[in-house]
């Protein structure tokens, strides 16, 4: 947001200009009285007397002038600002920031978590600290980074936003949970390099183990053969991830890692120490993420702000090792990054509080313009979705009229082949069989004489077509099996559709009244139990399971489905 906030990324003039204020909770002691200025924001401080806690941040929000439209945006408020400029503070000053008092209070206190060993302010030096001073080269270097963050192309100052707030969390987390915190560490720098470390997979990037038993399995293929299946595998599969994590590292280190700033420190790693224990922490952080396993008590015992220790022969970063190393990767990272003053960029989806969700069906469901041959699932789908809550009789629900829709699809469905008109060709008939006689659409009978047949056969959309016409399909058990097996299994796909649950029940009891019907009561009762699990918000479905299993019953779906929805109206009746 501060970006957004600055106007950088503004194609028109800046139509409003908000002057924000907020509180920043903080260790952090200014050592003059006066501001200190950035292009992200300014802040102040209030007493150096006594114990306060408290910076007063200002920032000038500047609001785009808008096209014509719903709706004018005035201000985005403080919150988003000081959020963003706070971790930035936190992260480049070495200290603790946020908008919360209670957080920053927790962090400095000297009380320790029952989870862990130690309070944070003997794991790592500085941060946790009560007061944490900042000289005026310390001033000085905010200011120059915080203008070189905000100057960053859009996408390197996303991508750096979400790793400096990784460690900002991260840090956070060394007072309750040590190996979250030290894998959100690694993960803050992992982040980065598979964003822009530019690593193009080879074959030998590939998990060794896995790589031996695929070229095994291949030992008798053709070479063209080999190199396609390859290819597959690295266009899905992650590859080389701790060397990629590794090198990014050892790539962003700058001469100072080594020199000016461990003056003071105890144990700091050396180069040729460092990539095995980038290795070990990338190894850490993966045996957290998939076994809670956790790290050796050695790097947690505290006091000395070791940087490194050796653990059964091996040298591993500590956490006030690794915040150290993670800090300046990012930092170095940054630093040379190319800035540009304006970029053309559409923000508006990144604004805060702005969430995309899908629109209602009766938006779109009946608009003719944009139709091709993929658009049966989606067409399919928001129009199940009406009937379904109009069948439940929801408050607001409607079923749209798809008389243009449907004109259009009698000239498209000619065209397409079978796979892709069967979708259609139900969306035709199930909206035509809901209408009266005389309202049905002039083009029906001859669909119908068509592709009746075609529509009758084996499928998902025939499946919710005979169910919501009581057509008993005289398909065979096996075929019906699957016609509803592979619908569970298809429906998220590209060309698959989603009914609602109350359809999708549907289907399964009118499969399980078939087996009843049969004689198959325990087939019938499988049946209805995946149906129960399938909609287990519904009473009544859950009641007729119950029920069922002591008298075997006719399975009528509607009056099992919607017998709630038919008892309200009989009451408001």
């Amino acid at each position: 947001m501060l970006q957004i906030g600055s106007g950088k990324l503004f194609q028109r003039e800046a139509e409003h200009e908000n002057h924000l204020r907020g509180v920043i909770y903080t260790n952090l002691k200014l050592r003059r009285e006066r501001e200190i200025e950035t292009d992200a924001g300014t802040i102040l401080p209030t007493s150096n007397l006594g114990n306060s806690l408290a910076l007063v941040y200002e920032f000038s929000e500047l609001i785009e002038s808008q096209e014509n439209g719903p709706g004018v945006l005035i201000s985005h408020g403080v919150d988003p600002y000081i959020s963003d400029f706070s971790t930035i503070l936190s992260f480049a000053l070495n200290c603790i920031a946020t908008p919360d008092y209670e957080l920053t209070d927790r962090l400095l206190s000297s009380r320790r978590s029952p989870s862990t060993p130690e309070t944070p302010n003997r794991l790592v030096r500085r941060v946790f600290d009560r007061e944490v001073w900042a000289n005026h080269d310390d001033e000085v270097n905010f200011i120059s980074f915080v203008n070189q963050l905000i100057g960053l192309k859009r996408k390197t100052f996303l991508g750096v936003m979400r790793a400096i707030k990784t460690y900002v969390t991260g840090m956070h987390r060394i007072s309750d949970d040590l190996e979250l915190a030290y894998t959100l560490l690694v993960a803050s720098v992992e982040s980065l390099a598979q964003d822009f470390d530019e690593h193009e997979a080879t074959w030998e990037d590939f998990d060794p183990k896995k790589r031996t038993k695929i070229d095994r399995a291949l030992v008798s293929a053709n070479e063209k053969t080999i190199e396609n299946v390859r290819t597959a595998i690295l266009e899905i599969e992650h590859t080389a991830l701790a060397r990629r994590f590794r090198v990014f590292t050892l790539n962003n280190l700058g001469p100072s890692f080594f020199r000016e700033e461990v003056n003071g420190l105890l144990n700091p790693v050396t180069r040729e120490e460092l990539p095995g224990a980038l290795n070990i922490a990338y190894r850490a952080r993966s045996k957290y993420i998939h076994n809670l396993k956790q790290l050796p008590k050695l790097l947690t015992m505290g006091s000395s702000f070791s940087e490194t220790c050796r653990v059964d022969r091996e040298t591993w970063l500590t956490l006030q090792g690794l915040s150290r190393i993670v800090r300046h990767v990012i930092l170095e990272f940054i630093r040379r990054q190319p800035t540009i003053k304006k970029e053309v960029h559409d923000y508006h989806l990144e604004r805060s509080g702005i969430v995309q969700a899908p629109l209602a069906p009766q938006y779109w469901v009946g608009n003719v313009k944009g139709m091709d041959r993929n658009s049966a699932p989606r067409k399919l789908e928001g129009f199940l979705s009406q009937l379904g809550s109009y069948l439940l009789k929801e408050p607001g629900a409607l079923v749209t009229d798809l008389t243009a829709v449907l004109e259009e699809v009698e000239n498209l469905i000619p065209t397409l082949k079978k796979k892709e008109r069967r979708p259609f060709l139900a969306l035709y008939f199930i909206f035509n069989g809901l209408l009266s006689e005389e309202n049905r659409m002039p083009g029906l009978r001859k669909i119908n004489e068509k592709y009746r047949g075609e529509i009758s056969e084996p499928s998902s959309e025939a499946a919710f077509m005979n169910l919501l016409f009581n057509i008993t399909p005289q398909w065979s058990f096996c075929e019906h099996q699957e016609v509803i097996n592979r619908y569970f299994k298809t429906r998220d796909n590209k060309q698959g559709f989603r009914a609602p649950r109350v359809l999708e029940a549907g289907i399964l009891l009118e499969l399980a009244e078939r087996y009843r019907d049969n004689g198959s009561i325990e087939e019938a009762k499988l049946y209805i139990s995946r149906a129960v699990e399938n909609y287990p918000e519904h009473e009544g479905l859950r009641l007729f399971e119950n029920e069922f299993f002591e008298n075997n019953d006719q399975i009528r779906w509607e009056n099992i489905l919607l017998a709630d929805s038919n008892k309200d109206n009989a009451n408001e009746a």
